[in-house]
């Protein structure tokens, strides 16, 4: 009797242990619906959204920033940010495509004003080839009329320069979406020259005056 008794409170003790688990999983699953991130959670606050919704190409005019050398536009909304993703032309034998990765982010989805680079990565899907072991401790920065440009450089041989540069800023081309409190930029560009060509396309040249509504 009392042994049957005994097991009966086990049994129960791990039933409550596997209620408490599925109560944390099923909260952090809303919080990633929600938009929202768990303390020292450093993946992007649109990750459930980002594994759903795929980009569909827009006309180049839709672009955020001026790109005359666009190949190809393509967006899509994340809910609390519109993602637009640039393709850009590569005359260089190297692999990976050269591009220009924009986020219209809303309040409350927008980075920190610190740079991270492991934040600013996370929220473009990572570093892209030739950049997959960069470090914070590589970077360096310059600066236009439109504020920072942070970047890196690889040089693989001959004249090639390949970059991997960010910037944020509140101006751009054309209207942002309403609500935009920030516009974040990605570049990757490997060109025949040297860094201050391969950056062209996300320099001063690149941006209106416009501010987000």
């Amino acid at each position: 009797m009392r042994s049957g008794i005994l097991d009966n409170v086990a049994a129960l003790a791990r039933i409550r242990r596997r209620a408490g688990v599925l109560a944390i999983l099923f909260g952090a699953a809303f919080l990633s619906a929600c938009g929202l991130r768990l303390p020292g959670d450093s993946s992007s606050p649109t990750e459930l959204a980002e594994a759903t919704t795929e980009f569909r190409v827009v006309p180049a005019t839709r672009a955020f920033i001026s790109v005359p050398q666009a190949l190809l536009v393509m967006e899509r909304d994340l809910g609390g940010a519109v993602e637009q993703r640039v393709t850009l032309p590569n005359q260089t034998t190297l692999a990976g495509e050269n591009m220009i990765m924009l986020r219209a982010q809303q309040a409350g989805y927008a980075r920190g004003t610190r740079f991270v680079l492991s934040e600013q990565l996370s929220q473009f899907g990572g570093a892209p080839t030739p950049f997959t072991g960069v470090s914070e401790g590589a970077l360096t920065a310059t600066t236009d009329s439109f504020g920072d440009i942070t970047y890196t450089t690889i040089r693989p041989g001959g004249d090639i320069v390949c970059v991997l540069a960010f910037r944020r800023t509140q101006t751009a081309s054309r209207a942002l979406p309403s609500g935009t409190r920030a516009l974040d930029i990605m570049l990757r560009n490997c060109v025949s020259g040297s860094a201050e060509q391969a950056l062209a396309p996300i320099g001063a040249s690149a941006f209106g005056l416009g501010l987000p509504g």
